[in-house]
């Protein structure tokens, strides 16, 4: 019996959330998930972190935004910097050194670097103050560099592209990730390990793997990795959050992924959308709360066109 394309479709995306469905059970659960106003004036956020000593949230933009706010969930209080400059996709700040971390896409340069800048945020009229660490030239695919990024409490930084480090890395399964060491005022020793992404439903509009779009350390060698896929025949976002130990001296060896949330069967029936930043909130006794920010490419609302209006949207989980 021949089954209509639309209804093939239907079924390989069936298959990718059944297939998803973990052993253990889901690890985060969902406090809340919220849409900003677009009248709140936050567009564009791909990265953020919160910094301790001024007890506030510094957001940054792919288009050179950036804001400073005591609440996330009071966004009316968020303050508007000045602009960077540059198109930060990551951020990371490490308090004891009082040194921000980044990676930065140049989509028209074809390329995508990782950065380190003492003090204050950098700007791109002011290149000296930037360390740049690893870099890709060029870019797998348009607008795919580094997107990950996560600092330990052991000292290690950790780096992650979202499809590769070269062209030829974009149809691979396993993606290289870095790990330095941090000695508070230089980065050493870098070593890779490898990390197997999740294949894709099988859709003409879809890539063949997924993207690595944020990660977050949570423990010696753990890292919190979310990965996402966009189905543009029915401008649809696909996400999931994986908690993966990386085996020290085997690096070549896959790690062992464990599913800890999935976007698309956890946030009861809640559209989710471009997926870009995800930061710890501040600790707490009784349990780890985390936060993911989406990108809405600037409050896109294609509706003349048939598209889905995009906000940007913010997820709590706690566990």
């Amino acid at each position: 019996m021949l089954i209509p394309v639309y209804r093939k479709n239907l079924l390989v995306l069936l298959g990718f959330c059944l297939a998803s469905l973990p052993t253990l059970g889901q690890i985060f659960r969902l406090d809340t998930a919220l849409n900003v106003p677009k009248e709140a004036g936050l567009h564009t956020i791909s990265g953020l972190d919160f910094i301790p000593e001024a007890g506030v949230w510094q957001l940054v933009g792919d288009r050179g935004e950036q804001w400073r706010t005591p609440s996330l969930t009071h966004y009316e209080q968020a303050m508007r910097g000045p602009n960077t400059g540059l198109q930060l996709e990551a951020l990371r700040y490490d308090a004891a050194s009082r040194t921000y971390f980044g990676t930065v896409e140049e989509n028209d340069a074809g390329s995508s670097y990782a950065f380190f800048c003492h003090d204050s945020l950098p700007r791109a009229d002011q290149p000296k103050s930037i360390t740049v660490f690893n870099r890709i030239t060029p870019l797998p695919f348009h607008n795919k560099g580094i997107e990950g990024l996560a600092l330990g409490a052991d000292s290690t930084v950790w780096l992650a592209p979202e499809a590769g480090w070269a062209p030829t890395d974009g149809n691979q399964p396993t993606v290289q990730f870095y790990r330095y060491n941090w000695s508070g005022t230089s980065l050493s020793n870098p070593k890779q390990f490898g990390y197997p992404r999740d294949q894709m439903p099988a859709l003409a509009s879809s890539e063949r793997y997924g993207g690595i779009s944020e990660i977050l350390w949570s423990g010696r060698n753990t890292l919190l990795v979310l990965e996402r896929f966009y189905d543009g025949s029915r401008d649809s976002s696909f996400a999931k959050l994986y908690e993966v130990t990386f085996v020290e001296n085997t690096s070549l060896v896959a790690p062992a992924k464990k599913l800890v949330f999935d976007f698309n069967t956890m946030l009861k029936g809640s559209r989710i959308d471009n997926l870009e930043g995800m930061a710890w909130m501040p600790a707490q006794l009784d349990r780890q709360r985390l936060v993911i920010i989406s990108d809405d490419n600037g409050g896109d609302c294609p509706r003349e066109k048939g598209g889905k209006c995009q906000y940007t949207q913010l997820i709590f989980l706690s566990r």
